[in-house]
């Protein structure tokens, strides 16, 4: 009858321990797995490049002044002529601005982001930062690198 004890009282044992085992494992499957996310990582949705004027300067509107009012100083006689320089030069001076503008101009890439929390912000490089749609990228120093 002792022995008949011992077996059924290592069974309840056993049992128990199977049964906390079981509960535990239980448990931590129930336990969500959260992975921290990157505020700052997202993906490339797309890149545009354009042509960014240049600055005009002096140069450029004086040379274009100079320049207008010689060849205004062509036309007419008289009181006309003297319209013709003053609209020479003035016409002269917004056309080498442009001009100069134009030949200081440069490209500009523009990087559309969208990020993993939906937000979405453009970065700008005045070089080819040789990303594409669907890079994964994040925010590093105020600039976009590769993640």
């Amino acid at each position: 009858m002792a022995n008949q004890e011992n077996t059924m009282k290592t069974r309840s044992i056993a049992t128990a321990l199977l049964l906390t085992g079981l509960l535990s494992g239980m448990q931590a499957q129930a336990k969500p797995q959260h992975k921290p996310q990157c505020q700052d990582c997202g993906r490339v949705t797309a890149v545009a490049v354009h042509d960014k004027d240049g600055k005009g300067g002096a140069v450029g509107l004086i040379a274009g002044g100079v320049a207008g009012a010689l060849l205004g100083n062509q036309v007419g006689s008289g009181h006309g002529r003297q319209l013709a320089t003053v609209a020479g030069a003035a016409g002269g001076a917004y056309a080498g601005k442009k001009v100069e503008e134009k030949a200081r101009a440069t490209k500009e890439w523009t990087v559309h982001v969208k990020y993993d929390n939906g937000q979405q912000a453009n970065f700008h490089f005045d070089h080819d930062p040789n990303m594409h749609k669907g890079d994964r990228v994040r925010k590093a120093d105020g600039t976009l690198v590769r993640n």
